[in-house]
């Protein structure tokens, strides 16, 4: 046993990086207590759009493709980060490529299957960091800022705290309806745990909204929201349902003629944003633990972005939307993980959730009002380093930004922000310093646009 024990540690370079086991232990499970509100998540997102599919086989896709992640970052990369179906991105499936593009579900996963072969190919061909370098950070943070955007007035919508008005686009919703206020208590919770700086904010505040849906529910309360927890129809033990596992190819349609602007439209946003989402964890815990020894960041970082450029593919091929690093990792970094064992550790619990959708089936958007709030707060939170003393670059970042939530579409939001960039460095006498690669994705969101126009 001590023999077993001695190898992991060499493998995992434990004590070299100077943690034990029970902290990587400990880093795990706090690590997917922090990223758990996805298993609720991710099929309220992706429901709407996956008709025909039911809560379980999202949920058990959700938990596959993070279980298969967390095993290839950590036991390939040996990097403590778990990765996980992601927020966003999920949207972005949901609510952009399928609602609002019209992709049936399939071809969405497809979408996002490609993307991942992609991401895959430029990382392992090192065009990944020359890609990065190309596009300026300001647009990277923007991105990033305009997706928070988006998750957060979506889920203000989809819990009645924001509904359509009448001669205005939004107006407050009825705070007179149970589960309305309900979800008002969730994010209120959230973010005083988060404020107190409580890593359990997450899962504790919907742990405690949960209790008090399910006992709103048995005292007779409804809503016209529908966001209390049903507590008639909780199961304890459930069997994974593994029917959307492959359906990306099993299932999949051609794409018509009269969509292909916007599949190369979807595609090419839904690979920006992956590659932009875990560079910037990666980089980030990197910073953090110091774990890089001298080495450059890219040079460090070569097997843990082959890894998460795998992981990528995960998702489409559990059925879900694409796999991406946390950076709710950080809980777990921050409580001494410094190895890969922390990401396996997260892996052997999302393996332990996927017999428990029983009990995930019954949070509401309710419950998980306050983690959408708290996510989008932060991925906004950046905002501030955006070069906002120089127009043009200012300009384009808050289209990118608005244009998100505002029209509801992430693609769109990306490529109005990368033609106000482009466009506006040329007028301003600047357009030899943007790079190729932004022109090049100008060209192909101008011809995005103009063939919509035409077709639709």
């Amino acid at each position: 046993m001590a023999g077993f024990a001695e190898r992991i540690d060499r493998y995992f370079g434990i004590s070299e990086r100077g943690s034990s086991f029970s902290t990587e232990l400990k880093g795990g499970l706090i690590t997917f207590l922090s990223m758990s509100y996805i298993l609720a998540v991710n099929p309220l997102i992706l429901s709407p759009s996956a008709s025909g599919y039911s809560f379980d086989e999202i949920f058990t896709a959700t938990a596959l493709a993070a279980v298969i992640s967390c095993l290839l970052m950590g036991l390939y990369a040996r990097f403590p980060v778990a990765l996980a179906p992601g927020m966003g991105l999920n949207a972005f499936l949901s609510y952009t490529i399928c609602q609002s593009m019209g992709f049936t579900f399939e071809q969405g996963l497809m979408i996002v299957f490609l993307s991942g072969v992609i991401f895959f190919l430029v990382t392992v061909t090192g065009l990944r960091k020359n890609m990065l370098e190309s596009i300026p950070s300001s647009l990277k943070i923007a991105i990033s800022a305009g997706i928070g955007f988006f998750i957060a007035l979506l889920n203000l919508y989809n819990t009645g705290l924001l509904v359509h008005g009448d001669g205005t686009a939004l107006k407050i919703g009825d705070f007179s309806d149970p589960g309305v206020l309900l979800a008002l208590f969730c994010i209120i919770t959230t973010i005083n745990f988060w404020y107190h700086k409580k890593w359990y904010a997450i899962p504790l505040s919907m742990a405690i909204t949960w209790i008090i849906g399910v006992v709103l529910f048995y005292a007779g309360v409804t809503s016209d929201v529908g966001t209390i927890p049903r507590g008639d129809s909780i199961s304890a033990i459930t069997i994974p349902d593994l029917g959307l596992f492959g359906k990306v190819f099993t299932g999949f349609d051609m794409i018509p003629s009269g969509m292909m602007a916007a599949f190369v439209g979807a595609l090419v946003s839904m690979f920006i944003v992956d590659m932009f989402d875990t560079t910037g964890t990666l980089l980030a815990v990197t910073r953090e633990t110091n774990l890089s020894e001298g080495k450059s960041d890219a040079e460090f970082l070569h097997r843990p972005m082959i890894a998460d450029a795998s992981a990528s593919l995960c998702g489409a091929v559990c059925g879900t939307s694409t796999t991406t690093s946390y950076i709710e990792s950080f809980t777990g970094v921050e409580s001494g993980a410094r190895t890969g064992l922390m990401a396996v550790f997260v892996a052997l619990l999302f393996a332990v959730a996927l017999v428990f959708s029983g009990i995930f089936s019954t949070i509401t958007s309710a419950c998980t009002a306050g983690a959408l709030c708290l996510v989008g707060l932060l991925m906004m939170k950046n905002i501030k380093d955006i070069e906002w003393a120089d127009p043009v670059t200012s300009i384009a970042s808050l289209i990118t930004v608005f244009m998100m939530g505002l029209a509801g579409s992430i693609t769109e939001g990306i490529a109005l922000g990368f033609l106000a960039y482009t466009i506006g460095s040329a007028v301003v006498g600047r357009g030899r310093e943007v790079s190729r690669t932004m022109w090049v994705l100008a060209v192909i969101f101008i011809l995005y646009f103009a063939i919509n126009a035409i077709l639709y």
